[in-house]
């Protein structure tokens, strides 16, 4: 335990015990002078038959005393001796008594100044304790990505006792929790801080935009959502303005000016409303024969009862190809793989690398074969649509599905890392997510990436992606599967115990793109095989032309270049691609990584630097 218990210095206390030292010396030098006094004079006394010279005794009782006399002053320097401290013992009980028996009564004797909090708060705090907020993460894991709070001015948590209960089991620790001594809020050990929280309250807080921000704690019928006051004009969109008062704001909005989070329109023939009910109408005609045809595949595929997921089209082919070829030349086995393509290029693509694929004509076949030119596009949104229902079919045939887009390479296969039931950090939880490393407000609170992550199928994550389905308007409206993605998980997190799980950004287990433009040592080290990596996700990249230069040149691409952007029609020529044959493989997979260097600001497996131009504005040589 980190907490000093003891009570604050009292002049009176130390008062008395410097009286009682002084008295107990006193009595010593006494005792100890009758003693030598005795000895040295009193059988002289007894000779002389006369009386014995004055003693250190015989001075206290105020005459002079024969032998027995002195014997007798010994005796009672002994019994002084006792009695005080006898006194003193009665006085230390007496004061530990009154600390206990006010600790006993919750402080109902102290002064209301003493008081943490008044009576007036009394139901909903009683005390309050701090704790690190690095030990509190290891101590529970809640899920949310921590970032480290050492050195960040955020290196505890505070803990609220609502209910005297609540308070720790020791008198001391939780006196000085309930009581103002001068010591400050005192620090606990997480086990310490919780012994008593038969239910706990966890509340994450920020100060997006660096506002002028404030809580407010409210005794009231619980809530579990958070409402957002700002100093805005909600009609006009403004930025915080000082002179307007706070009003309630959706907890999109960011301190700049921009709702990240608005409602779709429904008012015209093709806005996201009309247009979500016409995809779930077709999918909700279909969804019977679709699980149908889908049971003997995932029969099939599946290992361990889990199965890795990807969708793809024409247009990111490419990508898809890369990590085939990527993984094959490491050795691993993709048979528990299943891409769901969105058209029938690229399905004989991914059976002709010999991956397993489901074709969902009725729902996937009105998404353009083309590729995403940036973050948000039509084809961009049309695909998320496709990441929706191809995580949704096997979860609903009860099988646990490792979701990953196509821009991904592995180093080692992930899925007996989200299997180890071993690990409570993994086995508690039903979805785990790879962090996005974005902290912006409208990924708030995981900051989850849609790009890679596993579920458990249970009736908690059948419901999430259903009711993500259910949202597609949303996803149409906002231009983004991933924030429509976090709110539906934060939202069935309260509502019904979903148990979320997102990686720290920091983990070496699973970088991206965050890392790649923002943690140079790390990808240095990435490059050079020097982590414990399972994956690399090229994510946070405009579009695939990028994503294809920057593999290049980190020695992750694997595809021959007659191959890149091609049809297995133009590769092959005419004829069919038998399932299994894998007839791409030889032609398209390099045994080697091409190799080759086109941003020298940008991660490389080898120095770039003079070869090429910066891709960013103010980018500096990698090497």
């Amino acid at each position: 335990m980190m907490l000093s218990t003891s009570p604050p210095p009292n002049p009176r206390i130390h008062g008395q015990v410097l009286i009682f030292l002084i008295k107990l010396t006193f009595v010593c030098l006494l005792c100890g002078s009758s003693y030598l006094a005795g000895s040295l004079w009193g059988r002289q006394s007894i000779e002389w038959n006369m009386h014995a010279p004055m003693s250190v005794g015989n001075m206290m009782q105020g005459n002079l005393g024969s032998t027995i006399e002195t014997k007798r002053s010994a005796v009672d320097c002994q019994k002084l001796e006792e009695e005080l401290i006898e006194i003193q013992l009665k006085e230390e009980l007496a004061k530990h008594n009154k600390i206990s028996d006010a600790a006993k009564s919750n402080n109902n004797d102290m002064k209301p100044q003493d008081r943490r909090f008044p009576k007036t708060m009394e139901k909903f705090a009683n005390g309050i304790a701090r704790v690190n907020k690095d030990k509190l993460g290891d101590f529970f894991d809640f899920g949310n990505p921590l970032s480290k709070g050492k050195g960040t001015g955020q290196e505890d948590a505070l803990i609220i006792y609502h209910s005297k209960g609540a308070l720790p089991t020791d008198e001391s620790v939780a006196h000085s929790v309930t009581v103002n001594d001068g010591n400050g809020i005192p620090l606990l050990e997480p086990q310490t801080a919780t012994e008593n929280c038969d239910a706990m309250n966890v509340v994450f807080t920020a100060n997006p935009g660096n506002a002028r921000q404030c809580t407010a704690l409210i005794g009231n019928f619980e809530s579990y959502h958070i409402q957002r006051w700002m100093r805005v004009d909600t009609v006009k969109t403004t930025a915080i303005d000082p002179d307007l008062p706070l009003q309630l704001v959706s907890r999109g909005y960011a301190a700049r000016g921009k709702a990240n989070f608005y409602a779709p329109p429904s008012d015209s023939e093709y806005s996201p409303v009309r247009r979500h009910w016409g995809q779930l109408k077709t999918f909700l005609q279909n969804v019977d024969k679709v699980l149908e045809e889908l049971t003997p595949i995932l029969k099939k595929v599946a290992r361990n009862n889990a199965v890795v997921v990807m969708t793809v089209n024409m247009g990111q082919s490419s990508l898809l190809m890369n990590f085939a070829c990527s993984a094959r030349r490491r050795g691993f086995d993709l048979g528990n793989v299943l891409v769901f393509p969105t058209d029938l290029e690229s399905k004989k693509l991914a059976e002709g690398l010999g991956l397993a694929t489901y074709y969902d004509e009725s729902n996937m076949s009105a998404i353009p074969i083309g590729e995403a030119r940036r973050y948000g596009d039509k084809i961009f949104r049309s695909m998320m649509y496709a990441k929706v229902l191809c995580v949704l079919y096997p979860l609903l045939l009860n099988y646990d599905v490792l979701f990953q887009d196509v821009d991904i390479v592995w180093y080692k296969d992930p899925v007996p890392f989200f299997q180890d039931s071993s690990d409570p950090k993994v086995a508690n939880f039903d979805v785990l997510f790879q962090h996005d490393g974005s902290d912006s407000v409208r990924y708030a609170p995981y900051s989850a990436n849609s790009g890679f992550y596993y579920v458990r199928s249970n009736k908690r994550s059948q419901y999430l992606f259903t009711s993500l389905l259910y949202h597609s308007d949303l996803i149409i409206t906002w231009d983004s599967h991933q924030q429509v993605l976090i709110q539906v998980l934060a939202e069935h997190s309260s509502l019904f115990g979903l148990n979320v799980k997102i990686f720290s950004r920091d983990t070496e287990y699973f970088p991206g793109g965050w890392q790649f433009h923002q943690r140079k040592d790390f990808m240095k080290r990435l490059s050079k095989g020097e982590t414990d990596s399972y994956i690399f996700h090229m994510s946070w990249t405009e579009n695939k032309d990028n994503k294809l230069l920057f593999l290049r040149q980190l020695g992750q691409w694997f595809v021959e270049e007659q191959c890149v952007g091609k049809s297995a029609e133009e590769i092959l020529g005419s004829g069919e691609i038998q399932e299994g044959a894998s007839l791409l493989v030889e032609p398209c997979c390099a045994a080697e990584a091409l190799v080759s260097c086109h941003y020298p600001d940008k991660p490389s497996v080898h120095s770039c630097k003079g070869k090429g131009e910066n891709i960013d504005k103010h980018g500096r040589s990698f090497w």
